[in-house]
């Protein structure tokens, strides 16, 4: 992974570990539950925003040596790698 793309991933994933970590130190203390779901949300938006980082981070890397490889077989396999992870992204 290149930066910027490593030091902007780690930060989204460090956060989003304590907000984990903030989750369930609400329900180990009965907070009200509605602000559990807000927090379970908050959580939600800073993981999908790590997915485009590391997607481009790996275009800009390996997608421009298997798009470029003179290799069919190669090249399309890449694109069913990209393919099918948008496939699951939009799960």
């Amino acid at each position: 992974m290149i930066d910027p793309f490593k030091k902007k991933t780690l930060v989204r994933l460090k956060r989003a570990k304590g907000q984990i970590d903030g989750i369930i130190k609400m329900i180990e203390e009965g907070k009200y539950c509605s602000d559990v779901i807000t927090q379970v949300l908050a959580l939600q938006g800073a993981l999908k925003g790590v997915t485009p980082l590391i997607l481009e981070s790996h275009l800009n890397t390996c997608g421009a040596e298997h798009l470029n490889s003179p290799n069919k077989e190669k090249r399309e396999k890449f694109i069913r790698e990209i393919v099918r992870t948008c496939e699951l992204s939009s799960r």
